[in-house]
Protein backbone atom coordinates (compact mmCIF):
# COMPACT_ATOMS: atom_id res chain seq x y z
CA UNK A 1 0.00 0.00 0.00
CA UNK A 2 2.68 2.51 0.98
CA UNK A 3 4.69 1.73 -2.12
CA UNK A 4 1.71 2.50 -4.37
CA UNK A 5 1.03 5.63 -2.33
CA UNK A 6 4.52 7.04 -2.85
CA UNK A 7 4.65 5.92 -6.49
CA UNK A 8 1.41 7.80 -7.20
CA UNK A 9 2.74 10.95 -5.53
CA UNK A 10 6.01 10.75 -7.44
CA UNK A 11 4.31 10.10 -10.78
CA UNK A 12 1.91 13.01 -10.32
CA UNK A 13 4.75 15.39 -9.55
CA UNK A 14 7.34 14.10 -12.04
CA UNK A 15 5.30 12.66 -14.92
CA UNK A 16 1.90 14.25 -14.59
CA UNK A 17 0.39 13.41 -18.03
CA UNK A 18 1.17 9.70 -17.80
CA UNK A 19 0.01 9.63 -14.16
CA UNK A 20 -3.35 11.15 -15.10
CA UNK A 21 -3.70 8.66 -17.95
CA UNK A 22 -3.01 5.79 -15.54
CA UNK A 23 -5.51 7.19 -13.02
CA UNK A 24 -8.10 7.47 -15.78
CA UNK A 25 -7.53 3.84 -16.84
CA UNK A 26 -7.59 2.44 -13.28
CA UNK A 27 -11.21 3.43 -12.58
CA UNK A 28 -10.51 3.66 -8.84
CA UNK A 29 -13.49 3.67 -6.50
CA UNK A 30 -13.95 6.56 -4.12
CA UNK A 31 -13.52 4.32 -1.08
CA UNK A 32 -10.31 2.89 -2.50
CA UNK A 33 -8.99 6.38 -3.17
CA UNK A 34 -9.88 7.60 0.31
CA UNK A 35 -8.43 4.56 2.06
CA UNK A 36 -5.27 4.19 -0.05
CA UNK A 37 -4.41 7.82 -0.80
CA UNK A 38 -6.30 10.52 1.12
CA UNK A 39 -6.29 9.05 4.63
CA UNK A 40 -2.60 8.04 4.54
CA UNK A 41 -1.76 11.56 3.35
CA UNK A 42 -3.83 13.11 6.11
CA UNK A 43 -2.10 10.83 8.61
CA UNK A 44 1.30 11.99 7.37
CA UNK A 45 0.14 15.62 7.54
CA UNK A 46 -1.05 15.16 11.13
CA UNK A 47 2.20 13.45 12.14
CA UNK A 48 4.35 16.09 10.45
CA UNK A 49 2.35 18.94 12.01
CA UNK A 50 2.63 17.33 15.45
CA UNK A 51 6.35 16.60 15.25
CA UNK A 52 7.09 19.93 13.60
CA UNK A 53 5.02 21.80 16.17
CA UNK A 54 6.64 19.90 19.01
CA UNK A 55 10.30 20.24 18.06
CA UNK A 56 10.77 22.61 15.15
CA UNK A 57 8.36 25.47 15.80
CA UNK A 58 9.99 28.52 17.37
CA UNK A 59 6.63 29.99 18.39
CA UNK A 60 4.34 27.23 19.63
CA UNK A 61 6.71 24.74 21.20
CA UNK A 62 5.22 22.22 23.54
CA UNK A 63 2.58 19.55 23.46
CA UNK A 64 -0.38 21.92 23.34
CA UNK A 65 0.99 23.82 20.34
CA UNK A 66 1.82 20.59 18.54
CA UNK A 67 -1.70 19.23 19.04
CA UNK A 68 -3.21 22.52 17.85
CA UNK A 69 -1.01 22.46 14.74
CA UNK A 70 -2.10 18.89 13.98
CA UNK A 71 -5.78 19.70 14.37
CA UNK A 72 -5.55 22.83 12.27
CA UNK A 73 -3.64 21.08 9.49
CA UNK A 74 -5.97 18.08 9.33
CA UNK A 75 -9.13 20.19 9.38
CA UNK A 76 -7.82 22.56 6.72
CA UNK A 77 -6.72 19.79 4.35
CA UNK A 78 -9.76 17.58 4.88
CA UNK A 79 -12.19 20.48 4.78
CA UNK A 80 -10.46 21.92 1.73
CA UNK A 81 -10.72 18.60 -0.07
CA UNK A 82 -14.48 18.33 0.42
CA UNK A 83 -15.28 21.99 -0.16
CA UNK A 84 -13.26 22.15 -3.39
CA UNK A 85 -14.71 18.92 -4.76
CA UNK A 86 -18.27 20.07 -4.03
CA UNK A 87 -17.64 23.49 -5.55
CA UNK A 88 -16.23 21.86 -8.68
CA UNK A 89 -19.24 19.59 -8.93
CA UNK A 90 -21.63 22.52 -8.55
CA UNK A 91 -19.84 24.64 -11.17
CA UNK A 92 -19.16 21.79 -13.61
CA UNK A 93 -21.82 22.89 -16.09
CA UNK A 94 -19.98 26.21 -16.60
CA UNK A 95 -17.01 24.23 -17.90
CA UNK A 96 -18.96 21.85 -20.11
CA UNK A 97 -18.65 18.93 -17.70
CA UNK A 98 -21.27 16.48 -16.53
CA UNK A 99 -19.40 14.22 -14.15
CA UNK A 100 -20.52 12.60 -10.87
CA UNK A 101 -19.32 14.01 -7.56
CA UNK A 102 -16.94 11.11 -6.86
CA UNK A 103 -15.03 11.90 -10.08
CA UNK A 104 -14.44 15.46 -8.87
CA UNK A 105 -13.38 14.14 -5.48
CA UNK A 106 -10.77 11.91 -7.10
CA UNK A 107 -9.61 14.79 -9.30
CA UNK A 108 -9.39 17.19 -6.35
CA UNK A 109 -7.43 14.74 -4.22
CA UNK A 110 -4.89 13.90 -6.88
CA UNK A 111 -4.55 17.50 -8.09
CA UNK A 112 -3.91 18.64 -4.51
CA UNK A 113 -0.84 16.44 -4.12
CA UNK A 114 1.62 19.37 -4.12
CA UNK A 115 -0.36 21.20 -1.45
CA UNK A 116 -0.47 18.02 0.63
CA UNK A 117 3.28 17.52 0.28
CA UNK A 118 3.80 21.11 1.39
CA UNK A 119 1.65 20.48 4.48
CA UNK A 120 4.00 17.57 5.28
CA UNK A 121 7.23 19.53 4.69
CA UNK A 122 6.42 23.05 5.97
CA UNK A 123 6.20 22.14 9.71
CA UNK A 124 9.89 21.22 9.61
CA UNK A 125 10.91 24.38 7.73
CA UNK A 126 8.47 26.94 9.12
CA UNK A 127 10.92 29.80 8.52
CA UNK A 128 11.04 29.11 4.77
CA UNK A 129 7.73 30.64 3.78
CA UNK A 130 9.02 30.78 0.21
CA UNK A 131 8.39 27.03 -0.10
CA UNK A 132 4.71 27.88 -0.58
CA UNK A 133 5.62 29.13 -4.06
CA UNK A 134 5.88 25.46 -5.01
CA UNK A 135 2.08 25.35 -4.71
CA UNK A 136 1.98 27.09 -8.08
CA UNK A 137 2.87 23.73 -9.61
CA UNK A 138 -0.76 22.88 -8.87
CA UNK A 139 -1.70 24.88 -11.98
CA UNK A 140 0.21 22.38 -14.12
CA UNK A 141 -1.30 19.37 -12.32
CA UNK A 142 -4.81 20.76 -12.76
CA UNK A 143 -4.22 21.54 -16.42
CA UNK A 144 -2.91 18.08 -17.24
CA UNK A 145 -5.71 16.50 -15.19
CA UNK A 146 -8.25 18.61 -17.07
CA UNK A 147 -6.85 17.31 -20.35
CA UNK A 148 -6.30 13.63 -19.56
CA UNK A 149 -8.72 12.86 -16.72
CA UNK A 150 -11.77 15.13 -16.90
CA UNK A 151 -11.54 15.87 -20.64
CA UNK A 152 -12.45 19.55 -20.22
CA UNK A 153 -13.22 21.18 -23.61
CA UNK A 154 -10.24 23.16 -24.91
CA UNK A 155 -12.21 26.42 -25.04
CA UNK A 156 -12.94 26.25 -21.29
CA UNK A 157 -9.76 24.61 -20.09
CA UNK A 158 -7.89 27.80 -19.11
CA UNK A 159 -10.80 29.12 -17.03
CA UNK A 160 -11.20 25.71 -15.40
CA UNK A 161 -7.48 25.52 -14.63
CA UNK A 162 -7.30 28.95 -13.02
CA UNK A 163 -10.54 28.51 -11.06
CA UNK A 164 -9.71 25.02 -9.80
CA UNK A 165 -6.08 25.79 -8.96
CA UNK A 166 -7.10 28.86 -7.01
CA UNK A 167 -9.62 26.79 -5.05
CA UNK A 168 -7.14 23.99 -4.35
CA UNK A 169 -4.52 26.42 -3.07
CA UNK A 170 -6.67 29.03 -1.32
CA UNK A 171 -9.49 27.06 0.37
CA UNK A 172 -7.20 25.06 2.73
CA UNK A 173 -5.21 28.24 3.40
CA UNK A 174 -8.39 30.13 4.27
CA UNK A 175 -9.61 27.33 6.55
CA UNK A 176 -6.17 27.19 8.21
CA UNK A 177 -6.23 30.95 8.78
CA UNK A 178 -9.71 30.86 10.32
CA UNK A 179 -8.93 27.91 12.59
CA UNK A 180 -5.57 29.36 13.60
CA UNK A 181 -7.34 32.53 14.65
CA UNK A 182 -10.07 30.65 16.53
CA UNK A 183 -7.92 28.04 18.27
CA UNK A 184 -4.83 30.04 19.14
Amino acid sequence: MWRDFFVTITQLIVASPSAWKDIHKEDTSLNGFINRFLHPFIGLIALAAFVGGLWFSPHDGGLEGALKNSIISVVSVYGGFYIVSYLLHETASHFGLNEPLNRFQLFTGYASVVVYVLYVVIPFFSDFFILWLLALYTFYLVQTGAIFYLKVPASKRMNFTVFTSALIILVPTLIKGIFSFLIK
